[in-house]
C-alpha cells in the first residue's frame, strides 16, 4: 500500500515538473511580447519625439523634411501587407503575386504621400495622447486612445493589430469612425466595378505622381 502511494505522489510530482517545464518556453515567450497598447504608446512617443525635438516653440514642423523618419517608426508598427490585403477585399486572391507585391508597394506609397501632404505642416503644440481600453482575443487586439487638446477637442484614435512572428502591428487605424480600411476599400470596389485590376494600378500609379 505505502509502494502504491509512494509511486502515486512520484508520478504526480513528475506530472507537475513536466507541466511546469512544459509551460515554461510559452510564459517565457508571452512575457516577451509587449502588450498591443505598449506597441502603440511606443510608436506614437517616437513619433512625438522626433516632432517636438524638430519643432522649436512659436514655429511649425514640416513633415515632408523628415518623411523618411516618420516612415521607419510607422512601418515598424504597421503592417501595410496585411492592410492593403483587407483594403482590397476579395480582389487579392485573384492576383498573381506581381501584382499583389506592386499594389503593396503603391498602397503604401499613397498612405504616406497623402497624408504627409494633407497635414503637410503641424503647428507645435502641447497635444497629449490618452490610453483609454484595451482588449485582445487570440491573435487580435484593440486599442482605443484620444489625442486631446488638438483644436480645443480631442479625437479619438482606434487601432486594430494583429499578432504575427511574435509581434503586435496594426492592420487599421479608425479615426474619429473612419476606418482606413474601409474607406480605400470601398474606393478599390467602385474602381473595379468598372475597370480592370490592371486598370486600378495604372489609377494608383497616376496618383502617387499627382501627389508628390
Amino acid at each position: 500500500m505505502r509502494m502504491k502511494a509512494l509511486q502515486s505522489k512520484g508520478l504526480t510530482i513528475a506530472i507537475g515538473v513536466a507541466l511546469i517545464f512544459g509551460l515554461i518556453p510559452f510564459t517565457l515567450l508571452a512575457a516577451a511580447v509587449p502588450r498591443p497598447t505598449n506597441v502603440v504608446q511606443s510608436g506614437t512617443e517616437r513619433a512625438l519625439k522626433l516632432i517636438r525635438s524638430n519643432c522649436p516653440e512659436g514655429q511649425s514642423f514640416v513633415l515632408r523634411h523628415h518623411r523618411v523618419e516618420i516612415e521607419e517608426i510607422v512601418r515598424e508598427y504597421c503592417d501595410f501587407v496585411d492592410m492593403a490585403m483587407r483594403s482590397l477585399g476579395p480582389h487579392w486572391k485573384s492576383q498573381p503575386a506581381p501584382k499583389q507585391q506592386e499594389f503593396v508597394k503603391l498602397f503604401e506609397e499613397m498612405i504616406f504621400t497623402t497624408y504627409i501632404n494633407r497635414v503637410d505642416t503641424y503647428a507645435c503644440a502641447d497635444e497629449k495622447v490618452v490610453y483609454d481600453a484595451e482588449s485582445v482575443d487570440g491573435t487580435y487586439a484593440v486599442v482605443k486612445s484620444r489625442v486631446t487638446g488638438y483644436k480645443g477637442s480631442d479625437v479619438a484614435i482606434e487601432y486594430r493589430l494583429r499578432l504575427k512572428n511574435e509581434e503586435w502591428k496594426a492592420y487599421d487605424v479608425i479615426i474619429e469612425g473612419v476606418s482606413l480600411v474601409n474607406n480605400y476599400r470601398q474606393q478599390f470596389n467602385a474602381i473595379l466595378a468598372r475597370e480592370s485590376f490592371d486598370g486600378l494600378l495604372q489609377r494608383m500609379r497616376n496618383k502617387v505622381v499627382e501627389i508628390k
